[in-house]
């Protein structure tokens, strides 16, 4: 971890993780000076004159471990906390299908869709003491777009951006695009201080130069990062934001848990305060526990099983057909997810707009049979395939065991390989070099950069995503249909939907790739926990917005 000048505060804080962490889920703190360790407290000896402060912390369990902290290109795990630490122009909440404003008060777009003007907001500090204006705002877009890595794809439609005084921000676009959508992406639209040294090595150990309500103070990427309340946060001094609590915790803490079961006995014992993970057969008992609340939303995340199309046998596209009909997709849900998640039609989730109810496949096995006689397999295939997962998830576990029972009736072998996502990402990524040495079948969770069904088309399918791509696929015609439609969606959004129809076609007829289910999100808190729900949004998955929580205890 990188060693710098701590205050007395965030030694303390430190302190305060070392000794208790794994023992109590929220307790509190009083600071400053050398402290004295309780098994739930930290008492301050101070002089009389010296008020204590008391600090209200929240602990989150994560499943995985965290990525990268370079806001400009992080594009996975560090979601959890990213959202805390920086902030986007525009937050959206897709249930209400509204923006709410960030560090842009409002925007206006021209009538053809090509030019946004957003209008920013005022008295905003980042966590180095830097004003933020306009500079800041091109600045991170422009250092986004030009490292070219994670979600830079987004910024794609913009040809310049001006700058017209220090409180306003043109964006000139090269095609019409839903620029306020884009804006407040869960990836790749941090903005961030322009006083820093904004290298990826900066980042990753362990600075932060963003304006949200907390500040980076221990990143520990495989075990927990530790995140300190921004006093002078904007939206701390607007009782009426409802982005802010006035009870919001001081510390929050993504601890990783890499085990749904753990997560579960955590919670319920109170020495973590939110599981990200339970076992779902459990829901209606962790219902009935006056210390717990659960909360249950919808989600954009989904499941899919990527499928190796470089590799014998599955480059031929009637063994992947055969595959889709000899899964049984109810009992997957019914079991993996006790219900709590519904059969998958199409990449795109329930929900979300290029949602269609078209390209759901049948479990059936005679067809499958009759699939793998015709590519020429009629007895099973005379090779195992190795399907990978990530280690700990029992969904993916439990999905991954009934896809081996179930494809073994039709002859096909399957080795189930638990990976830490480190070594399952790793893996992955050979296959663009060397196909035969990848996995044959990948368990992989998607969720929304932002609400556009490009998001989900592009990432996974197009030739162009080498990161996401993990199927190897390409498809000239469905990748011309997934860019005439995004560049429409500013201005005629049912002729992009048309086209993103007919790309999904595409796909279900390839099939590189097996959506197997759309998630319900579902979190597990201490009963003192207020605003847990509204913490919670389906744009942002896996998030819990820290600062809207209301610590009642």
């Amino acid at each position: 971890m990188y060693k710098k000048a701590l205050s007395k505060v965030l030694v303390a804080i430190i302190i305060i993780v070392i000794a208790v962490v794994l023992g109590v889920g929220l307790y509190y703190v009083s600071l400053p000076t050398p402290p004295t360790v309780t098994p739930t407290t930290i008492t301050t000896p101070t002089p009389s004159q010296t008020p204590s402060v008391t600090k209200k912390l929240v602990i989150y369990a994560s499943l995985s471990e965290m990525t990268t902290a370079d806001p400009s290109t992080e594009f996975s795990n560090s979601i959890l906390w990213l959202c805390l630490v920086y902030e986007p122009l525009l937050w959206y909440d897709p249930l209400e299908n509204k923006f709410i404003p960030a560090l842009a008060e409002r925007w206006e777009s021209s009538k053809d869709g090509t030019v946004w003007t957003f209008y920013l907001r005022k008295g905003v500090v980042f966590h180095d003491g830097t004003p933020f204006t306009a500079e800041a705002v091109k600045k991170s877009i422009e250092r986004t777009i030009e490292l070219g890595q994670g979600a830079a794809f987004i910024w794609d439609p913009v040809e310049k951006i001006e700058i017209v005084d220090d409180y306003t921000v043109t964006f000139i676009l090269k095609y019409p695009a839903a620029l306020d959508s884009i804006a407040a992406s869960s990836y790749g639209a941090w903005i961030f201080s322009p006083r820093t040294p904004n290298t990826p090595e900066w980042f990753n150990q362990g600075n932060d130069a963003g304006s949200g309500p907390y500040k980076l103070v221990k990143w520990d990427p495989e075990n927990e990062v530790i995140l300190e309340k921004f006093e002078d946060w904007w939206g701390w001094k607007l009782p009426s934001y409802e982005m802010a609590s006035p009870k919001a915790p001081d510390i929050f803490i993504v601890k990783i848990v890499k085990d749904a079961v753990t997560q579960e006995r955590l919670v319920v014992a109170g020495e973590i305060d939110i599981a990200e993970y339970i076992p779902l057969e459990d829901v209606d008992r962790l219902k009935a526990d006056p210390n717990l609340k659960v909360v249950i939303k919808p989600s954009f995340q989904n499941l899919l099983m990527l499928i190796n199309t470089k590799k014998p046998p599955l480059d031929n596209v009637l063994v992947r057909r055969a595959i889709a009909h000899a899964i049984p997709y109810e009992d997957i849900v019914k079991i993996a997810r006790s219900g709590l998640a519904k059969v998958a039609s199409g990449p795109v989730p329930t929900g979300m707009p290029g949602h269609f109810e078209d390209f759901r496949y049948r479990y059936d096995l005679e067809e499958a049979r009759r699939l793998l006689a015709e590519a020429g397999y009629p007895t099973g295939l005379d090779k195992t395939l190795v399907l990978v997962y990530t280690a700990g998830d029992v969904y993916e576990q439990r999905t991954s065991e009934l896809i081996a029972a179930s494809l073994s009736k039709i002859g096909i072998k399957v080795d189930i390989r638990p990976m830490s996502w480190e070594e399952q990402w790793a893996l992955a990524q050979s296959g663009w070099e060397n196909p035969e040495m990848a996995q044959d079948l990948f368990i992989f969770y998607w969720w929304p950069t932002y609400i556009t069904p490009f998001d989900f088309l592009y990432n996974m399918f197009h030739s162009g995503s080498k990161a996401f791509n993990l199927c190897y696929y390409e498809n000239p015609e469905f990748e011309r249909l997934i860019e005439e439609a995004v560049s429409l969606e500013g201005v005629d959004k049912s002729k992009a939907l048309e086209l993103y129809y007919k790309a999904q076609k595409i796909l279900y007829e390839d099939v590189p790739a097996v959506p197997l289910w759309d998630m319900i999100e579902v979190r597990v808190g201490r009963a003192y926990l207020g605003n847990l729900e509204k913490a919670v949004n389906p744009a942002y998955p896996t998030v819990i917005f820290a600062q809207v929580l209301s610590v009642e205890k």
